[in-house]
């Protein structure tokens, strides 16, 4: 089935619908974190957390064969090659269901042994469901993995940005009847989780068999030749998934081991805003993800790497006054928000977590240039050795200083954002076949775009005092319009700007 909406506007359609489902998220996190810790408390709320972040280790092994899967899948769609798109999506899917199987076996050890962890007498019984219902969620996600492709194939991340924001309004909803009804327990908020992962899994389900009913999952189109292929080319996104966790995925658990429950949950509250200001990126990012594959596999590369500036322009833009607001107002935000807990502590676990997307927000889409040139093994490497440093380093650090939590979570700051300065834009040019240097200058001007955002909202702080809620929102509001006239003067150049002001007024 064709989907009638021109390209411009599907783009325009995918990231409003994104930002709608972050604003969301973002409210929802806002009323519902407090809440949460209010009836819960900070350490039971780090379990949510710590198992999400078995998860993501679980994940190094399966990105091996998941990370490069969609590429191939939709790169075969956009040739009108259903064969050979059926033979990686049967594949992948029937070893994803082996997989799943077999990881009950370690998931239900966890779950006897869950006192190896940090974890209070009282809050035993309460880990073990936690981690039970994250463990099932996973394994469902593995059996329902690739129906979303369809939302990449067709370009209609809208329809799934929609669906997501309707998952979290159920989530909210159901968290609040779970705790009405039978009392505050943790486990409720990832069982509200589990739920609506399924509504929409359901709708995934549902948009694959509407738009791309050529795509089906059948014995006879299992290879193994399909899966060492992607085997080869997914190994090194396995290695760049580890490399991550080496670099700050193993927080909240070395924030367990090496120090109590309680920073844990501290640590997760600190990781919660860095996390949806990527996760905002992420959705923007992908927004043109569609794009790109189409371009590159119509060998359009004037036209594709033209696209990708055009992202970066609009990430550097986003990101910039994200990131100006959070650095600035980051302990008056958490004095607000959450009064029981060290607002000073908050700040600064959340400007050292925001230091490695202080580069990459602005050059994100440049991480998407490695799948899509099918060329990620150097990046891995790249980010494997920088990995082990930092892991390296947060234990010298953990032992012969008293850095402690800000080691754990600094550390990994730093590295990354050696690594997204020097290495990324580079050689992600190269991908692209184009200069060293081609997305520098764009970097150059969003850091200096942040600092000067910093210096003028530190300007209307000191005039206006954001001691409530009311003052704090004003102050943005304030900030906001400022920043948003002072990047497109510093981010755009004049035809730029003149092309916004017409697509602006031409949607007024």
């Amino acid at each position: 089935m064709k989907i009638d909406i021109s390209k411009n506007k599907t783009v325009a359609l995918n990231m409003i619908a994104n930002v709608l489902s972050f604003g969301v998220s973002l409210i929802i996190s806002f009323f519902l974190t407090p809440y949460i810790t209010r009836n819960v408390g900070t350490e039971a709320y780090g379990l949510v957390g710590l198992a999400n972040s078995f998860v993501n280790y679980i994940n190094v092994i399966t990105a091996a064969l998941n990370s490069m899967a969609s590429r191939f899948i939709i790169i075969e769609l956009h040739k009108k090659n259903s064969e050979k798109a059926n033979k990686y999506f049967s594949s992948v899917l029937i070893v994803n269901t082996i997989f799943a199987m077999v990881l009950l076996i370690p998931a239900i050890w966890m779950i006897i042994n869950i006192k190896i962890l940090n974890i209070s007498e009282n809050l035993l019984f309460d880990a073990r469901v936690t981690f039970a219902i994250i463990f099932i969620n996973f394994i469902a996600s593995l059996l329902g993995a690739f129906l979303g492709i369809v939302l990449y194939a067709k370009n209609i991340l809208w329809k799934g940005s929609f669906r997501t924001l309707e998952s979290n309004i159920l989530r909210v909803l159901l968290i609040v009847l779970l705790f009405t009804i039978f009392g505050t327990n943790i486990y409720y908020v990832v069982l509200a989780t589990f739920v609506t992962s399924l509504y929409c899994f359901g709708f995934n389900y549902f948009y694959t068999k509407k738009y791309i009913p050529e795509l089906q999952v059948k014995k006879k189109y299992f290879s193994f030749r399909a899966i060492k292929e992607l085997l080869a080319s997914g190994i090194w996104n396995s290695i760049t998934k580890l490399s991550q966790i080496l670099l700050d995925g193993l927080d909240l658990l070395l924030s367990n081991l090496f120090i109590n429950g309680l920073m844990t949950g501290n640590v997760s509250i600190a990781k919660t805003i860095p996390s949806l200001y990527t996760s905002l990126v992420a959705m923007l990012s992908d927004s043109f993800y569609p794009e790109f594959l189409e371009k590159y596999s119509k060998n359009k590369r004037p036209e594709l790497l033209q696209a990708i500036k055009n992202s970066i322009n609009i990430l550097s833009m986003i990101s910039g006054i994200c990131l100006s607001l959070l650095l600035v107002y980051a302990k008056d935000f958490y004095m607000l928000w959450l009064p029981a807990n060290d607002a000073n502590l908050l700040r600064n676990l959340t400007i050292l977590g925001t230091g490695t997307v202080l580069i990459s927000g602005c050059v994100y889409s440049l991480f998407s240039v490695f799948s899509l040139t099918n060329k990620v093994k150097v990046n891995s490497i790249i980010l494997l050795i920088t990995g082990i440093l930092s892991t390296i380093t947060t234990f010298l650090c953990l032992k012969f200083t008293n850095l402690g939590v800000y080691a754990i979570v600094g550390v990994s700051s730093i590295y990354g954002i050696i690594r997204n300065l020097i290495f990324t834009p580079i050689y992600a040019a190269k991908c692209l076949e184009y200069k060293a240097f081609t997305f520098y200058p764009v970097i150059i001007k969003n850091l200096f775009n942040i600092l000067l955002l910093i210096i003028m909202e530190n300007i209307v702080k000191h005039f206006i005092v954001p001691s409530s809620w009311i003052l704090l929102i004003i102050n943005g509001c304030i900030d906001v319009l400022i920043g948003t006239v002072s990047t497109l003067f510093i981010m755009f150049n004049a035809e730029e700007r003149k092309n916004i002001m017409k697509k602006v007024l031409k949607r007024i």
